[in-house]
């Protein structure tokens, strides 16, 4: 691609993420407005709507993925590791949260499907945590792992609609999802 071609793709992504933050259903003529591009350039690059939306989830999922295993899932105690890991997470999905409500089109096992490379370092961590005893052992894994993705996407909500500014967002998340790990006594 050249290199005026690939600076057009990554104003587009950029656009778009800012874009569909505040109105999740912008339209392909709004994006190549925002953009700066034409409209022919635009569907040049992305055939339809959901191929930029397409492009833009796998952006993010690349992302998401780099910034979990920054966050050294292994290292340390099991709740500190979580509270580095869900922190890194959200500081990318924070601002690709438009992709939370968009994304809603896509079938559940399809996302999953698609976030496997970024959940399966917190899927092990998730084990560590219940095989040391810090997180609850009498909950599956994967029921673990899916509240954990859901309050992500809650805070992601709450900030979209304005409920919550980030900050409150990531402290409510690392708050509930903390009080949710935790192993509880009998």
């Amino acid at each position: 691609m050249r290199a005026d071609a690939r600076r057009n793709v990554e104003r587009i992504l950029a656009v778009t993420t800012e874009l569909i933050a505040s109105e999740p259903g912008a339209s392909m003529e709004k994006v190549a407005a925002a953009a700066g591009v034409s409209r022919a350039t635009l569907y040049h690059h992305f055939r339809s709507r959901d191929a930029l939306i397409d492009r833009l989830t796998d952006q993010s999922i690349g992302e998401v993925t780099v910034a979990v295993a920054a966050a050294r899932p292994a290292e340390d105690a099991s709740p500190e590791a979580m509270e580095r890991v869900l922190r890194a997470a959200w500081q990318v999905i924070g601002r690709y949260r438009g992709l939370v409500i968009v994304n809603q089109r896509l079938e559940r096992a399809d996302l999953r499907a698609r976030l496997a490379p970024a959940l399966e370092p917190i899927r092990a961590l998730i084990r560590r945590g219940q095989g040391d005893g810090a997180f609850d052992p009498d909950l599956p894994v994967e029921w673990l792992l899916s509240t954990v993705i859901d309050l992500i996407h809650a805070a992601s909500r709450q900030v979209t609609s304005g409920t919550m500014d980030a900050d409150a967002a990531e402290h409510a998340l690392l708050r509930t999802a903390a009080a949710t790990l935790t192993a509880h006594r009998r």
